[in-house]
């Protein structure tokens, strides 16, 4: 099947068949192999100079690339819509990659305030130490955003549903002020993958996944991608090549796997967490829930137009702050008190002590990650299972 007849079908379908598209199936495996090398042969000088100088189709060093590797990206962009990818070691490789590639001394970068605790810690310390500035806006004010444009501005990066707070970003608002100011529009999807969002349709430049969250879906890889047509990748290949973030063969070969069951996991996911965060609306030991499946989200009529489901992520404040919340987290049975998101267990973290720990309190506090907010990346165990579980602890408050 043609990569133009494959985006013709259902995002769960392109994920079953793409892995079987490969031209290297030169045994005939149903499964693509892996291809656990850091070298390549050739028959002669002639065709190794050749590879080596890009006028000839091949791999000779995997740092560089390698089919597995390659296979892994290729999928990716198939569900993103994408032209192209490029798989890296991890999320933040894809991140810190990514923008790197498009900035210089002097450069500035507007973000959203809620993003990642890593991501954030990154752009606002490491990146600042490089003549590389920050400034970080209420992604959700439009106006606010394109107020804070300056000449120096290029690049806004937000994410589609923010973390922990599930804050949304208007992809479509925010791609007319990009293109308005001559600025790269980069959106971290990792909270929402295919088929719930694909931004680079919305507008957006560059997407990036943490494909160690739901790509992988079990908890046992580290990877991430960037998604965008070929002039915006083909220096961001570059940047990778030279600082050498790119993942294992072996990393991208279990993240082919977890793509083929992305949908219907996805579908589990999404599932769960509205009758969860409908249970928790409803508990008077709850302060709030933060769900854009729920009509009490500020954001619930944007979450309808933009996403394909709700996704797997919420929050919840209890009453009782800190002290609550570590009951909460030391009571639960089902679910799994961990850092991390997108696998197929239950886990319950409290960003305030793990991911925002960096923060200062006042920080946290402009952001909405109170003491007692809880963050959920609801797995797909079955519902009521989960429910019961919630029940329990919240009792013991």
């Amino acid at each position: 099947m043609k990569p133009d007849d494959l985006k013709k079908l259902d995002v769960g379908t392109r994920l079953i068949k793409a892995a079987n598209q490969a031209d290297f199936r030169q045994v005939n495996s149903h499964i693509p192999p892996i291809f656990q090398t850091v070298n390549y042969d050739y028959p002669d000088v002639d065709e190794g100079m050749q590879v080596f100088a890009k006028n000839r189709e091949g791999y000779f060093y995997t740092r560089e690339g390698n089919p597995t590797m390659d296979l892994f990206a290729s999928m990716v962009a198939l569900i993103e819509d994408g032209e192209q990818a490029l798989s890296t070691a991890s999320g933040m490789a894809a991140i810190s990659n990514a923008i790197l590639s498009f900035v210089e001394p002097g450069d500035e970068i507007l973000s959203s305030a809620a993003i990642y605790g890593g991501t954030k810690a990154w752009l606002d310390k490491r990146l600042r130490g490089l003549q590389v500035n920050t400034a970080f806006v209420d992604i959700t004010d439009l106006a606010e955003v394109k107020a804070a444009v300056s000449s120096r501005t290029r690049i806004l990066y937000t994410e589609v549903i923010g973390n922990p707070n599930l804050v949304l970003a208007d992809i479509s608002g925010l791609a007319e002020i990009a293109e308005q100011n001559n600025l790269l529009l980069v959106v971290d999807s990792t909270f929402s993958p295919p088929p719930i969002c694909q931004p680079l349709n919305l507008g957006a430049d560059l997407v990036i996944q943490s494909a160690t969250k739901y790509i992988g879906g079990h908890g046992d890889i580290m990877a991430g991608v960037i998604i965008g047509d070929r002039e915006k990748i083909e220096p961001i290949r570059e940047t990778v090549k030279l600082y050498g973030g790119i993942v294992s063969p072996f990393n991208a070969w279990l993240a082919i796997r977890g793509l083929k069951t992305l949908k219907i996991r996805l579908e589990k996911h999404c599932e769960n967490a509205q009758a969860i965060a409908e249970f928790l609306y409803n508990h008077p030991k709850v302060e709030r829930v933060l769900y854009p499946g729920l009509p009490s989200h500020s954001q619930h009529d944007l979450a309808k137009r933009q996403l394909n489901g709700f996704g797997g992520m919420l929050a919840f404040e209890v009453k009782g702050g800190l002290k609550a919340g570590k009951t909460i987290m030391n009571s639960v049975q089902v679910c799994n008190f961990t850092v991390s998101l997108g696998e197929i267990d239950t886990l319950i973290m409290h960003p305030a002590t793990t991911s925002h720990q960096s923060l200062t309190p006042e920080e946290r506090q402009a952001i909405g990650i109170t003491d007692g907010l809880m963050r959920l990346s609801v797995g797909i165990e079955d519902t009521q299972d989960l429910i019961n579980d919630l029940k329990q602890a919240l009792n013991n408050i």
